[in-house]
């Protein structure tokens, strides 16, 4: 009797052990597992769930760029035979650096040549050259992003990528990353000088806010978030505090969907005390935009204050810049994850911010 007693409470505890067991798997896949793809990036993985995998390794197999490294070949210029490296240089790159007659005049060479004789810019070459010696790990991002870009917009060009060094000029800070179209050919032009590591002795003069910005880590991003979005967006320029929010929330959420890895720290540039704050205040900033009858303002001012790049989002103590584009992002997420038979392709096309709002359903937890 005692012996059957006892194999009763073995198969009680082992049943127990199993069910607690079981249960700890059910709550660790609903809630931990669960958050792997959740968060502040919550639509990560968005192909992958569709179970595109093959799609999208089709994809990357057809996308194939390289950097034309016209940095190096400018700091390798031939200073002995310079008037004839001017020359070639100007035959290979005429129309997008370099003119193809400027060998022929001796003030144009003089200018090369102090140019490269420049500590400054000997010094700034010598930093450009030990970050970026080897970019296959910036080639393998851009390349991964662009795959989901094909993915998602099917007719976009795959651009051509140049890499250059022009001197920190703070007044041009926001073209780290230029777009132009050369040649019928969408044209990537990357100032590697600008991506040195927040605390680069040569960004001194410039403020913690925009330094920040300044690291490797974010060049790849800034190809995408700066340039290729504005392929997608419609031809419309905003008027309202509104449409610029929703314009700006696109962009972040454009980015974010070509970046599934990246945090969303990286995705807004924001350290991750300025994310928390963020999600933890947007629903203030919101109903201060209400309540002031902001939301649909015409001023410019207005909006380059909620918008732009800026240390602060006053008059709000503590908080990031650019709470109207992270309130935008909110915006636009609410909408997709409401409207889920609305492509990221249609999303990106809609022009009536005030609808899109509405159908957004957007309404922060903290408002009044």
């Amino acid at each position: 009797m005692e012996v059957t007693m006892n194999k009763k409470r073995i198969l009680i505890i082992s049943a127990a052990v199993v069910a607690a067991v079981g249960i700890f798997l059910l709550l660790y896949f609903l809630f931990f597992r669960k958050t792997e793809h959740e968060g502040l990036n919550q639509r990560k993985f968005v192909a992958e769930q569709r179970k595109e995998k093959n799609k999208l390794e089709e994809i990357a197999s057809t996308i194939d760029f390289d950097f034309v490294r016209f940095d190096k070949e400018v700091q390798h210029l031939d200073t002995n035979h310079l008037q004839e490296a001017i020359r070639l240089l100007g035959k290979k790159y005429h129309g997008i650096f370099v003119d193809s007659t400027a060998w022929h005049y001796p003030e144009a060479i003089y200018q090369y040549r102090n140019f490269l004789r420049d500590p400054y810019f000997k010094e700034l070459f010598q930093y450009v050259n030990r970050k970026f010696g080897d970019m296959s790990d910036v080639h393998e991002e851009i390349k991964n992003a662009l795959t989901y870009y094909k993915y998602y917009f099917p007719e976009a060009q795959v651009p051509k990528f140049y890499t250059v060094v022009g001197g920190i000029d703070p007044e041009s800070s926001t073209k780290l990353v230029e777009g132009h179209e050369i040649n019928g050919q969408m044209t990537l032009i990357l100032h590697l000088d600008w991506y040195l590591g927040k605390d680069n002795k040569f960004y001194g003069a410039l403020p913690q806010y925009i330094r920040y910005q300044c690291d490797k880590k974010f060049l790849a991003i800034d190809c995408f978030r700066n340039v290729l979005i504005w392929e997608q967006l419609p031809n419309k320029e905003p008027i309202t505090l509104l449409d610029n929010m929703v314009m700006a929330g696109k962009v972040l959420y454009f980015t974010e969907m070509l970046f599934p890895e990246r945090s969303s720290e990286d995705v807004f540039a924001y350290k991750t005390e300025e994310v928390e704050w963020a999600e933890q205040h947007h629903g203030d900033v919101w109903n201060y935009l209400i309540e002031n009858d902001l939301v649909y303002s015409k001023d410019a001012a207005v909006a380059q204050h909620l918008v732009g790049i800026s240390p602060e989002t006053k008059p709000f103590k503590g908080s990031p810049g650019r709470m109207g584009a992270f309130i935008g992002w909110k915006i636009v997420g609410s909408f997709m994850e409401n409207n889920p038979d609305v492509s990221l392709q249609d999303m990106m096309k809609m022009t009536d911010s005030k609808e899109l709002l509405k159908k957004s359903g957007y309404k922060p937890q903290n408002q009044k």
